[in-house]
């Protein structure tokens, strides 16, 4: 195989693969040097598999093209990856992958961040993709994305193990990105964007979709508690949509930033505020199927301990912020809340400077797993502050 394209199912990728399936002027190569590959975070949204299922598969069946997909074997990167399906004839999405998103996340107690890199993707997808490409894959292939959480970061890494040309589906309207991405060209490997070379945005791919598949309103890929779907009003408008469909989506969004927000109050999903508020404001019904969810739902009391610690050469701004996650006991909501209640108060004296700490008790959805950075005990103690009185009341108060 001498093309690879990273198929992310939604509106950009699908397009552009549409489109070298079905116009063989729109392409230099045949298609049988094509390999379509995709990474499963295992929290897609449902719809988006039954309409690659309908729309996609039986056109890569019909060509031959070559479609494998692919995920996270596990938490550690040495559990290595797992090949879902690698055929030319494919019939199923595996939309559940192996080892899913959501777990992580739950056991990690938190939510994807939308600050800095996109981490979820580059392990989740970046990391599984050039995995699976070290053995199919020539090392003078050309790579392309052909959806929008290819970075740069993801092009610096082929470029060191899979030198050639490297082909990203950004859109006319993403040229920004598509500009950081060049920077890491070098001698051996020179950033390509089909997209932007046919002045595709995103508008465009949609009527091409809609033209060729018949279908006019393809969605954008995403897991079901993506925070990057929640940071504009558009955005937000469109999950309450999806959410319309699946309420069951809406609830495994607001189970994981429940567990979050009670380890953290600031890991809200959109942005640091709270999906929770949205819900109920937006969709009450959902939000009153999700209290009732929590009543039935296994809870633990977490001890909490954080410290932030200043950023080297800046000491006025947060640098790095350790955890230390202990699982006191899990049981019933009523039963855990009670014993969190009879601790008494909250002390948070921590004040505002740098280096600070924070100590506290709560009960929250079960299913966070204890950890703790190595030398967290030591740094702990060399703070100055005076120690923290274990809390007792609930840190975080239902929307």
């Amino acid at each position: 195989m001498n093309v690879v394209l990273s198929y992310g199912l939604g509106v950009d990728s699908t397009a552009l693969l549409l489109r070298w399936l079905g116009e063989p002027g729109s392409r230099d190569f045949p298609l049988s040097e094509l390999l379509v590959v995709t990474s499963m975070t295992g929290d897609e949204w449902p719809r988006t598999g039954a309409l690659v299922e309908r729309h996609i598969l039986p056109r890569l069946r019909e060509a031959g093209v070559r479609f494998a997909q692919v995920a996270r074997a596990g938490r550690l990167q040495g559990e290595g990856i797992v090949i879902l399906e690698d055929t030319d004839a494919p019939r199923r999405i595996h939309l559940r992958g192996a080892y899913k998103l959501s777990e992580e996340m739950t056991a990690a107690g938190t939510v994807p961040q939308t600050g800095g890199n996109r981490l979820c993707s580059m392990k989740f997808k970046g990391w599984v993709l050039d995995t699976y490409l070290e053995r199919p894959a020539p090392k003078a292939a050309r790579h392309a994305f052909g959806y929008e959480s290819g970075e740069a970061s993801r092009a610096r890494r082929c470029a060191e193990s899979m030198p050639g040309r490297l082909a990203f589906g950004f859109g006319r309207d993403e040229a920004g990105r598509a500009r950081r991405a060049t920077e890491y060209d070098t001698p051996h490997r020179r950033a390509e964007f089909p997209l932007i070379e046919w002045g595709w945005d995103r508008e465009a791919c949609e009527r091409y979709i809609e033209r060729v598949a018949g279908v006019p309103d393809w969605p954008k890929s995403a897991c079901v508690y993506c925070p990057f779907a929640l940071t504009s009003r558009a955005g937000r408008e469109r999950s309450l949509s999806r959410y319309d469909t699946r309420p069951e989506s809406a609830l495994e969004a607001l189970m994981l930033e429940r567990r979050s927000l009670c380890l953290n109050p600031r890991g809200g999903l959109i942005a640091g505020d709270r999906l929770a508020e949205l819900i109920a404001a937006e969709r009450p019904e959902i939000a009153r199927s999700f209290e009732r969810a929590l009543e039935s739902m296994a809870h633990s009391v977490y001890e909490v301990k954080r410290i932030w610690l200043p950023r080297s050469g800046d000491p006025e701004k947060v640098g790095t912020v350790y955890r230390d996650l202990r699982v006191l006991e899990t049981g019933a909501r009523q039963r855990c809340e009670a014993m969190v209640r009879g601790m008494g108060e909250v002390d948070e004296r921590a004040g505002r400077a740098l280096p600070k700490r924070e100590h506290f008790y709560v009960a929250g959805p079960a299913g966070a797993l204890p950890k703790a950075r190595p030398g967290f005990a030591a740094a702990w103690q060399r703070l100055d502050f005076e120690q923290l009185a274990l809390g007792g009341e609930l840190l975080f108060e239902p929307a």
